[in-house]
């Protein structure tokens, strides 16, 4: 069962920082996943919130924020704790940068072009470019965005985020999308959802898992991988 690191290591470093991805990779993490939001200027930012309240201490979205003097300027270390003041918003590209080619990518875009405009299509750009098709993975619980990706690259690897669908119409619509993975929550995993998933051929991925006995029973469920916040929950059944 794959352990993917949960915002990096988020629970030793501050979330989605390039802290985070270091300390997971030193961890030996072979799954990174991430958040991805677009600002004002179209520049591609990893983070989970639509603001920066929470871990930077700013109330403005990121859909309104400028990257160049505003969004590079907020410190998104310091509510973690205080060896990491200065820890700034990674963009995109600084993670393709930092993480090796080995490493496995799971990359959320966290809303589409709704809330996003063409922030679809830069994702997929930016993932041909970095030569990261064959080891990213997109989801999004925005299944719009999905399909968006979907027209744009039939060959992009897409999760698929359950949220409050059905699993009857996320069947139909992974089938529709070629997706790779249903992920959802440990409070919504199932065996029965296991073995749905896995008859018709796909992969279930959990989150967010933090202890040996919640990761040994979703084990013997059979998932194929969870989403850690501590890395070294890997190395404990080692």
């Amino acid at each position: 069962m794959l352990v993917i690191a949960h915002r990096g290591a988020s629970g030793r470093a501050p979330e989605n920082t390039l802290a985070a991805f270091r300390l997971a990779l030193d961890m030996g993490a072979k799954a990174i996943e991430f958040d991805v939001h677009q600002t004002l200027d179209h520049e591609l930012v990893v983070g989970h919130d639509d603001d920066l309240k929470r871990c930077g201490g700013d109330k403005r979205r990121m859909k309104n924020l400028h990257w160049e003097n505003e969004a590079e300027r907020i410190d998104v270390g310091s509510w973690f704790d205080a060896r990491f003041k200065g820890e700034r918003l990674p963009r995109l590209d600084e993670v393709y940068d930092l993480v090796p080619p080995e490493v496995e990518l799971h990359l959320e875009i966290k809303h589409g072009s709704f809330v996003y405009p063409g922030i679809e299509e830069r994702v997929v750009d930016l993932i041909h470019h970095r030569g990261g098709l064959r080891r990213t993975l997109v989801s999004s619980f925005d299944h719009e965005a999905l399909y968006s990706v979907r027209s744009l690259d039939e060959k992009v690897r897409l999760g698929y985020l359950l949220g409050l669908t059905t699993l009857k119409t996320a069947f139909k619509e992974m089938k529709e999308l070629s997706a790779e993975s249903l992920n959802l929550s440990a409070r919504q995993v199932t065996a029965r959802a296991i073995k749905g998933a896995h008859d018709r051929g796909f992969k279930v991925l959990v989150y967010t898992v933090n202890t040996p006995a919640e990761r040994d029973r979703l084990d013997k469920l059979g998932a194929d991988g969870i989403f850690c916040n501590y890395p070294e929950l890997d190395l404990w059944r080692r």
